[in-house]
């Protein structure tokens, strides 16, 4: 990944955002030598931003389905209230 300061990204912004383009590797921005922020081309974030919802739909959908066949087989755990299963599953 390429680092560049925020002085740097103010000069040459122009030039950074068409290197960003061809390369397609990110920029951390530096501000007093610290990160501060990550550049991303847009199409790319866009791709790994729907792959990660697609990830965390395709999670949600196997913990649906394990929860569905404990139930079936009779080893769903019954709670007195809600606040009892938010407290189990926040654990």
């Amino acid at each position: 990944m390429k680092s560049i300061g925020v002085t740097d990204l103010r000069q040459r912004t122009a030039e950074i955002l068409d290197e960003l383009h061809r390369s397609d590797e990110p920029f951390v921005i530096l501000q007093r030598s610290r990160r501060s922020a990550y550049l991303v081309d847009a199409v790319r974030y866009d791709a790994e931003r729907d792959e990660l919802r697609a990830a965390r739909r395709q999670l949600f959908l196997r913990e649906v389905r394990e929860s569905e066949a404990e139930y079936a087989a009779g080893q769903a755990k019954p709670y007195e209230d809600m606040e009892a299963l938010l407290d189990d599953l926040r654990r």
